[in-house]
C-alpha cells in the first residue's frame, strides 16, 4: 500500500473542512460553535504545519550543500 503524502492527506482533510463548513452554513450555525468545524481545523492547522517544517527542513539542507 502507498503511503500517503502530506500534501495528499492535507487535500483531504480541506476537503473535509470544506463540507463541514459548508453544511455549518447551511444549518446557519457560527463556525467558532460547531466543534466538528473547529477539530477539523485543527487537523488541517497541524498538516500545514508539518509541511512547513518539512519545506524549512528541505532549504536548510540545500543551502547546506
Amino acid at each position: 500500500m502507498k503511503q500517503e503524502t502530506l500534501k495528499e492527506k492535507l487535500e483531504k482533510e480541506k476537503e473535509k473542512l470544506n463540507k463541514l463548513v459548508s453544511e455549518a452554513l447551511n444549518k446557519g450555525t457560527p463556525f467558532t460553535e460547531d466543534e466538528a468545524v473547529i477539530e477539523q481545523n485543527r487537523k488541517v492547522d497541524s498538516l500545514v504545519v508539518k509541511i512547513q517544517k518539512e519545506k524549512e527542513k528541505y532549504s536548510k539542507n540545500q543551502q547546506e550543500r
